[in-house]
């Protein structure tokens, strides 16, 4: 028999002994590939480009939107990717829809709440669908990210990415 009357496998090893080593096994190597993993980086055989991409949020709390300067970093919150600095701050009222009583949706605002478009210019990679890379991760116009401008965090979009002419 394989496993004897002790739960031992050939009489030496238990299964539970195998068990934990198989989970030791699989954590080092998760620990190994979050940590060792490769960035991505640029896109081999591509130069980054210098670039410039819009942020747009229709709805920030005035005060995080007030927190935003000039020179600030820029950074993907979720995954920690720089996009440079910002270079143009644009502030409106906030843009939110509410339906009426007759079922109309409109177009209205919310007090101590603004729009923004935030301009940052950095380097990626432009690639041939429109899209950049940046830090190894793919950013197309339209996604919704949660942003991180200096001191400051907000929901937006990307609105344009251009390459700087």
């Amino acid at each position: 028999m394989i496993i004897d009357s002790k739960g031992k496998l050939f009489g030496k090893i238990s299964i539970i002994d195998i068990l934990i080593l198989a989970v030791i096994i699989a954590g080092t190597a998760g620990v190994w590939h979050m940590f060792f993993r490769s960035s991505g980086g640029a896109v081999i055989g591509r130069t980054p480009d210098t670039i410039v991409i819009k942020f747009y949020g229709e709805e920030a709390p005035d005060y995080a939107v007030d927190a935003v300067q000039i020179g600030d970093l820029a950074r993907d919150f979720d995954r920690g990717t720089s996009f440079g600095n910002v270079t143009d701050i644009v502030t409106g009222e906030s843009v939110t829809y509410v339906e009426t009583a007759d079922g109309k949706v409109v177009q209205s605002s919310t007090p101590n709440y603004s729009s923004f478009y935030f301009t940052v210019e950095g380097t990626g990679t432009l690639n041939d669908v429109g899209t950049v890379t940046i830090g190894g991760y793919e950013y197309a116009v339209g996604r919704t990210l949660t942003l991180r401008f200096g001191k400051a965090v907000v929901q937006g979009r990307i609105y344009s990415i251009d390459k700087k002419e």
